[in-house]
């Protein structure tokens, strides 16, 4: 399934959706995330950004954004592919990552923080769904 389509859009949501210790690690989250795969020309020529509705454990919507386009949202989460592709085979840890500036946060720091396992379940499906990036 490729990244940047609806259908793996999708499969993203119904992850978390289906995940009661993700609703139960996220049961107070409020604020929309976006993900930021910044193209190197490695496997992307373009940015991409998913958008993720994320609202008391559920995630009530998810997509891909049209280039330009603007959506409201609290948290916005970016790095270059290459370290994408790095987290998803295990070669990068995330929160040494934000320490060295490999992955850019916009957004409340301290309200981000205080959803770690979250942050885990996002990643952790985000590696299941990329398993052949």
């Amino acid at each position: 399934m490729d990244l940047n389509t609806q259908e793996w859009a999708d499969a993203f949501k119904d992850c978390l959706n289906n995940n009661p210790n993700y609703k139960k690690s996220a049961e107070t989250w409020e604020g929309a995330l976006i993900l930021i795969f910044k193209a190197e020309d490695v496997r992307l020529k373009e940015d991409v950004r998913l958008w993720m509705d994320l609202y008391h454990g559920e995630c009530r919507a998810a997509r891909f954004l049209e280039p330009g386009e603007e959506i409201e949202h609290e948290f916005e989460i970016s790095a270059k592919e290459t370290f994408w592709h790095d987290l998803i085979n295990d070669k990068e840890d995330p929160s040494r990552a934000m320490m060295s500036g490999k992955i850019k946060l916009k957004g409340n720091m301290t309200k981000l923080m205080r959803y770690p396992k979250a942050a885990a379940y996002i990643i952790k499906y985000m590696k299941r769904l990329l398993s052949d990036w």
